[in-house]
């Protein structure tokens, strides 16, 4: 079913609240769910201290992976979630059942990408934290930059969860699903290394991942310095750092784009055995 259909259009964010309330709560009964969204961003965290003092790129290794992290725990956050949720949901009639009450179709999403969304806030907060306070990092110099790539990040990766839990037959196997832009956005994104240690064409065609806008913006909205366009990293002005990363919003609205188109031709809300 297309996923732009609505059954009302109002939308109630107290009626969102109570689907987030609902998700939060069946998270913390599947233990391995709450392990992948909690435990793995954790993990990562903890592999970036013996990092620290490291030079990377010009810039603290620590830094420079723990800023890499902030667009990857999106992955687990964000993508990873919702796809197990919505396929989950859909397989065991939950979202066919709420389709047949009061909730439109927006309220029944949303509350569940609100849900996710605030977790992802909780880990990216609790990992600034970690940098400036553990690791010897500082208060980004641009936080509103920060914070407009890590939202154009939830944006684009919340529309790939629509489309990757259609295509996944059981939520059991809706982790595998996820796995191949696990991988591509880990090896590809920018997150362990700066793309400027690729071969030049490798280095362009990581750039149109849906991982490595998001780093990019990141970093620059963090360090202070250009982390699109220049190997060297030279400081930029926060006029001048937006500037630098037109390109990386450009290709996070192809993205944010493409997941729309996706997540309407493929999202169900009925199983895929009906």
């Amino acid at each position: 079913m297309n996923l732009a259909a609505t059954s009302g259009p109002a939308v109630s964010l107290s009626a969102m609240l109570r689907v987030s309330r609902l998700d939060l709560t069946l998270l913390w009964r599947n233990r391995s769910s709450l392990v992948t969204v909690v435990g793995l961003p954790l993990v990562f965290a903890g592999m970036l201290v013996p990092m620290k003092g490291i030079d990377m790129g010009g810039v603290d290794a620590a830094l420079l992976q723990g800023t890499g992290h902030l667009g990857f725990f999106l992955v687990f956050a964000v993508l990873m979630n919702l796809v197990t949720v919505f396929t989950a949901r859909r397989e065991d009639l939950t979202l066919k059942r709420l389709r047949g009450t009061a909730l439109s179709d927006t309220e029944i999403t949303g509350g569940s990408v609100l849900t996710a969304t605030a977790m992802y806030a909780v880990q990216a907060l609790a990992l600034l934290v970690v940098l400036g306070a553990a690791l010897g990092g500082r208060f980004p110099a641009d936080p509103v930059l920060v914070l407009a790539g890590l939202a154009g990040g939830v944006t684009v990766f919340a529309a790939l969860a629509f489309a990757l839990s259609g295509v996944s037959p059981t939520a059991e196997l809706a982790q595998v699903t996820v796995l191949p832009i696990m991988f591509g956005c880990m090896l590809g994104g920018g997150v362990m290394f700066p793309l400027d240690d690729l071969p030049g064409w490798l280095a362009q065609i990581c750039r149109f991942t849906p991982l490595s806008p998001v780093v990019e913006i990141t970093r620059t909205g963090y360090f202070g310095q250009d982390f699109h366009d220049h190997s060297a990293h030279p400081s930029v002005g926060i006029l001048d750092g937006w500037r630098a990363v037109l390109p990386s919003f450009a290709v996070l609205a192809a993205w944010a784009v493409l997941g729309r188109v996706l997540a309407a031709r493929l999202f169900r809300w009925e199983p895929r055995h009906a």
